[in-house]
């Protein structure tokens, strides 16, 4: 006997997975088996009284009270036991297992059974026969019997524990009664007991196929759990990696870009300016890639929100054509539109972007004949598409091409075709804006992709402006300065990037102090009594405060709140939520140098405002 929370060592071999499987089919029936007991011994008491009472009714003989007095404390012993059973597992370890203790449910349920064999010369002794009689011990004994089938059904070894002592009660009393009646009740419970041993075997081969079938899918559903948490898991690793090392490949980036356009700015009349060009436009390149990959990120962080607007349709396509219309010129291609007076309830920004990300590809895949931009309207939906005559894609590539890092016709990972990422961001635009995106191709004939957007009934009012195109950085303006050169702290714990943003924005600063820890930008803000004009902090420092802890220090030191730009590598979606819910102005590594410039004079300049407003 197995007592509760005990372990044995198994002395043969480690079970298999098949003797595994056995072994949870044995301890469910066993379980089942203990769990159907108690109501049907309450059944069976009522029938035993039952009977006896009838009986003793009839023939006034003590057999019929004395085999009730028995029968009665039998089941009353099987009670005994199976309380026994039930307190050597409980719940809940009753449910979770029952490896031992069929014997506690046989032992008594065998001395039980064996009073039934007794049952007809008890209730009826020899010479007390009568037709009635007879007929009532049949149909009591055969009841008891069918009653008991869905309980000895579900244990193989209780067939012949209650059907033969019923049977062969039945049997030797009505054989020992003789003639035609005697021999043919006789043979009637001979085929009764027979069929129903049969039948409980059958139904335990059910029984017994179902909780396999159970525990397979248990088992099966076990198994894809643990699957899904292995994916999640790895899903948070292949995160958690690509945030690191798009972190840790910021940095240099950051510094690379602000130093090459340093150069490319005092080498202007150099001989040397060309080489100083080509840098920056590598840098660029890789600057363009990773953020490419951080755009990913912001959406996924939910930082990127739609801003629906009611907007006409053309003013987009027109936009469309003010971008495009030199690039197809100048390959020699033809760019028309097609489109209706619709309107949509969209984000014009957003939806520019899909759509530029769309024939900006089918430029890139178009060698002759042209591109069409279409929107027609699919009953509630409009259609905006985008067709060209390019390369095609094979149909085995179709259902990939939203994919992240998926490219059909770039074996090398030439970076200068990209990341394929692009329509991996324009799917997640499409998500963001409720929409529907898809793609037709033939190869050698050309493509079309579409987004389809819920229509809006027009309006008669102005078309809006178109949306706004995205400022080239290359090209930005940078010689509007504040009234004052500004004096700038900066907190970085990367010497490189603090030696390159110094490189940068001296020529427009009249004083940036670096710093690499928080305890020396404290000590510059306590030695600077006119204070600065603007901090730059990194989200990431070597202290323990992060770039949003260090900028709320440093703006109670210098007693107001200075003007912060928070600079970050990070594209892990938690950190891209918290940096833009510190509600500081963020930009992510590598910053475009004019662009840094650029905000730093508008935060400033905003600050001024503000604090004319107030003293106006």
């Amino acid at each position: 006997m197995r007592t509760p929370g005990a372990t044995s060592t198994p002395s043969g071999p480690v079970p298999g997975p098949a003797d595994s499987h056995a072994q949870l089919v044995r301890e469910r029936l066993l379980r089942r088996m203990f769990v159907m007991g108690p109501p049907t011994v309450l059944t069976a008491l009522a029938s035993a009284i039952a009977m006896a009472g009838v009986f003793f009714w009839m023939t006034r003989g003590f057999g019929a009270l004395a085999w009730g007095v028995a029968i009665c404390t039998l089941l009353c012993l099987r009670l005994v036991f199976m309380r026994w059973n039930a307190r050597l597992y409980p719940e809940p370890e009753f449910t979770l297992r029952q490896p031992e203790g069929a014997w506690r449910f046989m032992l008594p349920l065998g001395a039980y059974m064996s009073m039934w064999t007794l049952a007809p010369w008890a209730l009826m002794p020899p010479g007390t026969e009568s037709p009635m009689r007879i007929l009532i011990l049949l149909l009591g004994m055969f009841a008891v019997l069918m009653g008991s089938v869905p309980v000895i059904a579900t244990w193989r070894a209780m067939v012949p524990v209650v059907t033969i002592p019923l049977t062969l009660g039945v049997v030797t009393r009505f054989a020992w009664m003789g003639g035609t009646d005697g021999w043919f009740t006789c043979v009637v419970g001979l085929l009764f007991g027979g069929s129903m041993a049969r039948y409980a075997l059958s139904q335990h081969q059910l029984i017994r196929r179902s909780l396999s079938d159970q525990i397979d899918k248990e088992l099966l559903s076990e198994q894809l759990l643990r699957q899904s948490f292995e994916l999640q898991r790895l899903n948070r690793e292949r995160s958690r990696f690509f945030a690191s090392a798009s972190h840790d490949l910021r940095q240099p980036v950051h510094a690379l870009a602000l130093f090459s356009r340093s150069l490319e700015r005092d080498l202007a009349d150099h001989p040397l300016a060309p080489v100083a060009s080509r840098v920056v436009q590598a840098t660029d390149a890789v600057s363009g890639l990773l953020n490419a990959m951080l755009d990913i990120s912001k959406i996924d962080a939910g930082t990127v929100v739609p801003q629906p607007v009611r907007m006409a349709v053309d003013p987009l396509f027109l936009r469309l054509s003010q971008i495009f219309e030199p690039r197809t010129q100048q390959a020699g291609l033809a760019l028309r539109f097609h489109t209706a007076p619709e309107w949509l309830q969209t984000d014009g920004d957003l939806l520019l972007r899909v759509l530029t990300n769309f024939v900006d590809n089918a430029l890139k895949y178009t060698r002759e004949g042209g591109i069409l931009v279409s929107a027609r309207p699919r009953g509630d939906r409009l259609r905006l598409a985008v067709w060209d005559t390019g390369l095609g894609i094979a149909p085995e590539h179709l259902p990939h091409v939203f994919d992240e890092f998926y490219q059909v016709d770039n074996p090398q990972r030439d970076v200068a075709r990209g990341l394929g990422i692009g329509l991996a961001i324009v799917k997640r635009l499409v998500d963001l804006l409720g929409g529907e995106i898809g793609v037709r191709s033939r190869l050698g004939r050309g493509s079309v992709f579409w987004v389809d957007l819920p229509r809006r009934p027009p309006v008669p009012s102005a078309l809006p402006a178109a949306p706004a195109a995205v400022p080239d950085t290359a090209q930005a303006d940078t010689t509007e300065l504040p009234l004052v050169p500004p004096r700038v702290l900066l907190l970085d714990d990367e010497q490189p990037v603090g030696e390159a943003v110094r490189m940068w924005l001296a020529p427009y600063c009249e004083r940036i102090e670096i710093t690499n820890r928080l305890a020396e930008a404290s000590a510059q803000v306590r030695a600077t009594p006119d204070g600065f004009d603007a901090f730059l902090i990194d989200f990431r420092l070597a202290d323990p405060q992060d770039g949003i802890e260090a900028t709320a220090e440093l703006r109670r030191l210098a007693g107001r709140r200075v003007p912060t730009i928070l600079v970050t590598g990070d594209t892990d979606p938690e950190r891209v939520r918290a940096a833009y819910a510190s509600g500081l102005v963020v930009m992510f590594k590598p910053v475009q140098p004019e662009v840094l410039l650029r905000t730093l004079h508008q935060i400033i300049r905003g600050e001024q405002d503000e604090r004319g407003e107030r003293h106006g």
